[in-house]
């Protein structure tokens, strides 16, 4: 039986993250029946957010880092020698099989240094893409690069991401989705609502999607914009003063974190994305496994290895509002090209399946 470790910072907050951990454990204890340990920075006591099988075992060390400050600096960085030693204290009782490192956190600094037979595998949930048009490389940049070379395997989610990585210890193994596609979605005669979902941060660009939605509404009254997630608060009340500022409060919804988003998308009409960045968007194929036509800017890297454009979504050049607001249009005038998008969509996402993706880690990581 396999011990594996998962290393993140929490797992109380809604996320791509957080819900590929969840999925992922789930997966393996009852599938599996691989033990499965999941080993949190600060969780600070607080319930994991997503329903966890009993058999998984949680540990928190209680480290608790100062997110505003470096690592390194002058806050954080007693937190990090203290993390190394409570660390190897939990890996000496554990003895595991497999360490993932499942986002960035100060571990990637000074796994090289803890004492275990286990292999280490580095999952990458954000894209290469801005870093490698910049020749300049940093020593710090270049130490990175060297820690990426002792990880056993290096898990990259699209192939356009893999060409950035110069070590042959990566793989390519996308994210997987929940679905057991069973009953197939009913396409016609849903809501006039076109969604979108996410971490409220900057880069997701809720920002410019409510400027494209203001000036949509001025064609189309009879649809609204939902929007689900949580962030910063400040950032939040800019995004809903924006809405009252350009006097389409009515038109626009702020929903919070939900659990289970794919119950959301059955009945909405369309899924909207317009980040600056993204890797692998699980959100897209969550939205084409519910049968929901999608519209999304074409930005590094993650879309594209999703949508076919025209075929199962939109994508639409980066930056382009004007396109996006024609696009948008001319989607919720044209049920017919919706049902065709979410059609296609919907036979896309099966590729994705929890447990196509799952054989792959078996047979490209999970090997003794």
């Amino acid at each position: 039986m396999k011990k594996i470790v998962i290393l993140t910072d929490s797992i109380c907050k809604i996320g791509g993250i957080e819900s590929l951990i969840n999925l992922k454990a789930n997966y393996w204890v009852t599938k599996r029946d691989y033990t499965i340990h999941i080993i949190t920075t600060e969780q600070q006591g607080r319930k994991p957010l997503f329903d966890m099988n009993p058999k998984i075992k949680l540990h928190d060390l209680s480290l608790n880092y100062d997110r505003n400050s470096s690592y390194f600096g002058p806050k954080n960085l007693l937190k990090v020698f203290k993390n190394y030693f409570r660390l190897q204290k939990k890996l000496d009782a554990i003895e595991p099989d497999f360490i993932i490192i499942a986002n960035h956190i100060p571990v990637t600094f000074f796994f090289t240094f803890l004492r275990t037979k286990a292999k280490f595998i580095k999952e990458f949930h954000f894209s290469k893409y801005n870093r490698a048009q910049n020749r300049n490389i940093s020593l710090f940049r270049k130490y990175e690069n060297y820690l990426e070379t002792k990880y056993d395997h290096l898990v990259v989610l699209n192939p356009e991401e893999r060409a950035f990585y110069n070590t042959p210890n990566t793989v390519t193994i996308p994210n997987p989705i929940a679905d057991t596609f069973g009953k197939e979605p009913m396409y016609n005669n849903r809501d006039q609502i076109a969604m979108a979902a996410g971490r409220i941060t900057p880069v997701k660009r809720f920002d410019v999607l409510i400027d494209i939605w203001s000036v949509f509404v001025k064609q189309n009254k009879d649809w609204q914009l939902v929007i689900y997630g949580d962030g910063e608060e400040s950032y939040v009340n800019f995004l809903k003063e924006k809405t009252e500022v350009l006097h389409i409060s009515a038109n626009v919804t702020f929903m919070g974190s939900v659990k289970n988003i794919q119950a959301k998308m059955k009945d909405a009409g369309l899924y909207l994305m317009t980040s600056s960045q993204e890797c692998f968007p699980m959100v897209l194929l969550e939205a084409q496994s519910s049968g929901l036509p999608i519209i999304a800017f074409d930005c590094p890297t993650g879309p594209r290895n999703i949508i076919t454009n025209n075929e199962d979504g939109i994508l639409v050049p980066l930056d382009d509002h004007d396109k996006f607001v024609s696009q948008l249009i001319a989607l919720t005038n044209d049920e017919e090209l919706r049902i065709h998008l979410a059609k296609n969509g919907y036979k896309n996402s099966k590729q994705y399946a929890i447990d196509e993706i799952m054989a792959i880690w078996d047979e490209k990581v999970l090997k003794n």
